[in-house]
């Protein structure tokens, strides 16, 4: 007895997949992958209704933060490895993200690094959680600035955007701004990423969700003809500049009238516990 398409896509698991062949005939059954960003900015319902049944949704890490009750569309969950290896793991909080990725649209658990420092950890560690591990030192090394490390969102969209192309590559909450609830870790090179994003999707190479990308100085090109390239280029980082100037001015009064409240801070930060990451390179360094 054969198994239908739907049958197919429903036994598809990220199960013990470790290769970049096997990640590959793993995502090669989706139509569209859709970037789940951990973002304020995010609409999942109305999302959700806007791709097939085809598509595979990609969330990141602690997905309470977007996801208020289960979602029941095709998901995977992607947990970034730091040197202690996952943080869902050792803190011991995969069963309540995994009980927002019910079955049977949840297909598993996707370990991820981009770095060497960062440590993967086995598929069973991960218990009854179908997952698997993707190392992706190798990919970055040669093109990320190396005084940063690629964030998830990141390394998921161009490595999806490179090795499967036939599949629609979908970015939403994508905006690299600090919000409410989630701050950015300057670890990455935000404006690196967001400058080769928007590249890739002027190109036609991925999407962002609600948002058409454009070179509005291609149009400002043709419609003065006697302009230059160099001169486009001049203008904006000339502007870039001033810009720039006028944030350190307001930067620098932030920074003198937030100085009592930082000597506060500074003193509770010295009196709190060692994270639990912390706590195990240590152990782990005796």
């Amino acid at each position: 007895m054969t198994m239908t398409d739907n049958e197919k896509k429903n036994a598809l698991t990220t199960e013990n997949l470790r290769s970049p062949q096997e990640w590959k005939s793993f995502f090669s059954g989706f139509s569209h992958f859709v970037l789940v960003a951990n973002s304020d900015e995010q609409s999942l319902e109305a999302i959700r209704s806007s791709y097939p049944e085809t598509a595979l949704f990609i969330f990141f890490n602690r997905v309470n933060k977007v996801l208020s009750k289960p979602f029941d569309g095709n998901s995977i969950l992607v947990t970034r490895s730091n040197q202690a290896g996952s943080e869902l793991v050792y803190r011991d909080i995969l069963g309540q993200m995994v009980s927002l990725l019910p079955s049977p649209g949840f297909k598993g658990v996707l370990n991820m690094r981009v770095v060497e420092f960062e440590h993967l950890m086995e598929p069973s560690q991960f218990k009854q959680t179908p997952a698997g591990t993707l190392d992706l030192a190798e990919y970055f090394r040669s093109f990320y600035p190396r005084e940063h490390t690629a964030s998830s969102g990141f390394a998921m969209a161009l490595w999806l955007c490179e090795h499967i192309p036939a599949s629609k590559v979908v970015l939403t909450g994508f905006s690299a701004t600090r919000g409410k609830k989630w701050k950015l870790f300057l670890i990455h090179d935000w404006v690196f990423e967001q400058s080769a994003l928007n590249l890739l999707a002027m190109n036609g190479r991925i999407e962002f969700s609600g948002k058409t990308v454009q070179n509005p100085y291609t149009a400002l090109l043709q419609r003065f003809p006697d302009l230059k390239n160099e001169d486009v280029l001049f203008a904006s980082v000339q502007t870039l500049s001033m810009q720039l100037e006028n944030s350190k001015r307001h930067i620098d009064r932030l920074i003198s009238i937030t100085a009592p409240l930082r000597l506060l801070y500074d003193g509770f930060k010295a009196l709190k516990r060692k994270s639990k990451k912390d706590r195990i390179l240590a152990a782990n360094r005796k």
